[in-house]
């Protein structure tokens, strides 16, 4: 895994802050060419046809989303 994805990986697990619902799991980490930030593919737990794609940066931010541990 490229170091620009900051130790996200696909598999992992994270909450919205503040939320003990909203559990999302990383399913594929893209860099496109001509981007400065990686951003990351969310599925929601449970219900995988619902998709978002947020930047590393804010993944890793604690501030809106939190790790969850498996």
């Amino acid at each position: 895994m490229k170091d620009e994805f900051q130790g996200v990986a696909p598999g992992q697990r994270f909450r919205v802050a503040g939320s003990s619902f909203s559990l999302w799991e990383v399913v594929a980490l893209t860099q496109q060419p001509g981007e400065p930030v990686p951003h990351a593919r969310l599925a929601r737990v449970g219900a995988p046809k619902d998709l978002k794609t947020v930047s590393v940066r804010v993944l890793r931010d604690r501030r809106f989303y939190e790790p969850v541990r498996v």
